[in-house]
């Protein structure tokens, strides 16, 4: 049997800060944690080839809980009523971060495709219209307020944008106040800017996190910044041309050449243009913009159906 440390039982395997509080373990005992969603049982019992090695907790620095590996699915409370969680984070004033209905080790004897039969659809009727997709994973803001909705892998659902309704994918996040902040295109999208029309898309987007999106507004609507891949023309008046392209390597499945993205943000008069390595700041006034996308497609899918975007090409 485990030690004891910071009032948990059982504790094994663990890391601890700088200032000496726990930082994560794993436990081999029961313990009941009560919490703003409930009380929870971390994990402690030795589960199937299905779960993963994670540590049973993890602690903010002041002590406080961040994270519980559930030793069982059960049933919590969120601020958009009961949902079955396998794994749960909080805020550091104990407020719940994220919910997470599956968290099923992909590997031998257990695919991705074997994990996405047991994840549930959901419907989210928010303030810019209805979202349906299979669910990944909720986060909510501190005062309970959604703050995004985390896609299955190679789901895609129609997002009513402030641009008009356009395929998303990997997920959306939103201001506080409901409104939509960000999304990740699900093909590329010509999206109107300040500078013209550009191809929003990212080709490096990670499909664990919905917070980081390809599209963002700001809180009245506008294209506050965009990610695309290829070249930016510059062209200022009785100067040369200036070309920022974004950077180029191997693609992940094969030999083909990829461009990752780059970030083009609005700020006012200007254009910040950050190309994975250098930051390039530009004048709206007295120059113009040609943006000319560049993308390896060749792995692009929708797995989630042509149909659930029916309408929006």
């Amino acid at each position: 049997m485990g030690d004891t440390v910071q009032g948990i039982h059982g504790v094994t395997n663990r890391t601890f800060f700088a200032n000496g509080m726990l930082s994560e373990c794993t436990v081999d005992a029961k313990n009941v944690l009560h919490t703003s969603v409930g009380d929870l049982v971390p994990r402690y019992e030795m589960m199937d080839f299905r779960t993963k090695n994670l540590k049973s907790l993890s602690f903010h620095q002041d002590g406080s809980i961040r994270s519980v590996c559930l030793n069982e699915r059960i049933p919590i409370a969120t601020p958009l009523g009961d949902m079955p969680a396998e794994l749960v984070t909080f805020h550091p004033d104990g407020a719940l971060n994220s919910v997470f209905p599956l968290n099923g080790q992909l590997g031998f004897g257990w695919s991705e495709e074997d994990e996405g039969a047991l994840a549930e659809y959901r419907t989210f009727d928010l303030t810019f219209g209805s979202v349906r997709v299979k669910l990944n994973g909720l986060r909510f803001y501190p005062d309970g307020a959604l703050k995004s909705i985390l896609f299955w892998p190679g789901q895609t659902a129609p997002i009513a944008t402030p641009l008009g309704v356009l395929p998303g994918r990997i997920g959306i996040r939103l201001f506080d106040d409901g409104s939509l902040e960000s999304f990740e295109p699900a093909v590329p999208a010509d999206i109107e800017t300040p500078i013209g029309r550009v191809t929003a898309y990212d080709v490096a987007a990670v499909g664990v996190d919905a917070d980081i999106n390809s599209v963002h507004f700001d809180r009245q609507g506008r294209v506050a910044n965009i990610k695309t891949s290829g070249d930016l023309i510059v062209r200022g008046r009785g100067e040369a041309s200036t070309i920022i392209s974004s950077k180029t390597q191997l693609g992940l499945t094969d030999d083909s050449i990829i461009k990752l993205p780059m970030s083009l943000a609005f700020e006012e008069d200007r254009l910040v243009v950050y190309d994975g390595a250098e930051t390039h700041t530009f004048s709206l006034e007295g120059n113009r913009f040609i943006a000319t996308p560049d993308f390896d497609l060749s792995g692009l899918s929708c797995s989630g159906g042509c149909e659930s975007c029916a309408g929006c090409a």
